[in-house]
């Protein structure tokens, strides 16, 4: 069953600007306008790491038309990828992540700094990383599919039963799609 947190229930407006960068955050874009969404995975291990991989490809089968931007960026404690990963999908080593803002941005800093209509994040454990990437960022709308994510850093946190990722994006798109109506 699917559970959304706190105050975050159907048909309501959640609405957060950060002080100090005037982003304003919200989840009032219905989700079948949107036209760009990104998708921030931290899987730590290789056989998770394959399997997530495998599992993302549904994206792009069940967003709206509407969406001509999709990114997805998979953040890994591999440091060696010895295996094909789709072209369109950029998987980055925890190792190679460069956190001093003074030097050129990454893919990741980019990534960030992008203000899709609304942007996935996904873990299996706790990442505090990818928390703390998803309360820079400047996209409008921040869904938490995992279930240790820090409730702060988002609009809207689902909890589930189920446990893959394919169940959990599926459902969460189920619901913003009702949002609106």
């Amino acid at each position: 069953m699917l559970d959304i947190f706190r105050n975050k229930l159907l048909g309501h407006k959640i609405s957060s600007t950060k002080k100090e960068s005037g982003i304003e955050h919200n989840n009032d874009l219905p989700f079948e306008e949107s036209t760009s969404v990104g998708v921030l995975f931290y899987i730590k291990d290789l056989e998770q790491l394959k399997s997530t991989l495998n599992e993302s490809r549904i994206i792009e089968k069940i967003l709206p038309k509407t969406v001509k931007n999709l990114e997805i960026i998979f953040i890994t404690e591999e440091k060696r990828i010895d295996f094909d990963v789709p072209f369109e999908y950029k998987i980055i080593p925890l190792s190679k992540i460069n956190w001093n803002k003074k030097n050129v941005e990454s893919h990741l800093q980019l990534f960030i700094k992008k203000k899709f209509d609304y942007l996935f994040t996904f873990t299996y454990g706790i990442s505090k990383i990818l928390d703390q990437l998803a309360y820079q960022s400047h996209s409008t709308c921040r869904i938490a599919l995992g279930e240790h994510q820090d409730v702060s850093a988002y609009e809207m946190k689902l909890s589930y039963d189920q446990l893959s990722f394919t169940e959990r994006i599926r459902e969460s798109i189920d619901i913003l799609k009702k949002m609106h109506k």
